[in-house]
């Protein structure tokens, strides 16, 4: 692996090597200095995270020489490598803005168009809490590829998924015979996972409750922007005979 990255790494520094247009001798002393630190830093970097000592170096070239096209390209090339996407098409676009006659204009804009594709691929903890917290819309998501379809009870579904503070997630689903008929609990996601609980009162007799809540455990996971699978074992009450049973699904957007 170690092997694979130097050889990478090698490959982007030559790419940045015959970039350059000229406008070096233009640029202040200063500039040029940072602008050949970022090169020095990918030329030493092992892993992809060192990219970030070249982001920093050639951000310092920029704001000294901000009409420069050079410090654009290689910025936006390092950027790339890095998996800053959304970064890397900002960067380049003002290459070509600034060069439009560029000779590998045609070039830099497939790979613009690259990395807009990978910019929209990436999954930001963010998105993974407003997908969540979507997920109880019928009009954004469609539910598929259920087993044991009869275990998914629409009426007894989750009612709905909030934010609760930065990272946690509240739920409230139906419970039956629950003195408020809902009930409500905060849960904290785990990368793109979820995981909750939920139970259903069959009986209205407090000395039957006991004996009466169906319970079920849920799993979710976020896979791309466009769908969620999602795990579900079901619990029977005693009064049914007790036992479980295991059920899944996808939420397709």
């Amino acid at each position: 692996m170690q092997k694979r990255i130097n050889k990478l790494i090698l490959a982007l520094c030559t790419v940045l090597w015959l970039a350059t247009t000229g406008w070096s001798s233009e640029v202040s002393d200063e500039a040029n200095r940072h602008f050949n630190r970022g090169m020095a830093a990918v030329e030493i970097a092992k892993t992809v995270e060192d990219y970030d000592l070249a982001i920093d170096e050639f951000k310092q070239a920029q704001s000294l020489a901000p009409d420069w096209p050079d410090v654009y390209y290689n910025l936006g090339l390092v950027q790339e490598k890095a998996g800053k996407y959304t970064d890397a098409v900002s960067s380049l676009r003002k290459y070509l803005q600034l060069a439009p006659d560029s000779p590998n204009a045609a070039e830099i804009k497939a790979l613009i168009y690259k990395a807009e594709f990978k910019a929209e691929q990436v999954i930001t903890d963010e998105d993974v809490l407003n997908i969540f917290v979507s997920l109880t819309d019928k009009s954004q998501w469609q539910i598929k590829g259920i087993t044991n379809a009869n275990l998914f009870v629409k009426y007894k579904w989750i009612k709905s998924i909030k934010r609760d503070g930065q990272d946690k997630l509240l739920i409230t689903w139906p419970c039956g015979n629950c003195p408020s008929g809902v009930m409500s609990q905060s849960h904290r996601i785990n990368g793109r996972k979820l995981e909750f609980g939920t139970f259903y009162n069959l009986c209205k007799e407090s000395v039957q409750r006991d004996n009466c809540p169906e319970g079920r455990r849920y799993w979710l996971e976020v896979v791309s922007k466009n769908k969620v699978t999602m795990r579900m074992r079901y619990w029977y009450p005693e009064i049914m005979g007790g036992g479980t049973k295991d059920a899944s699904f996808e939420f397709v957007r």
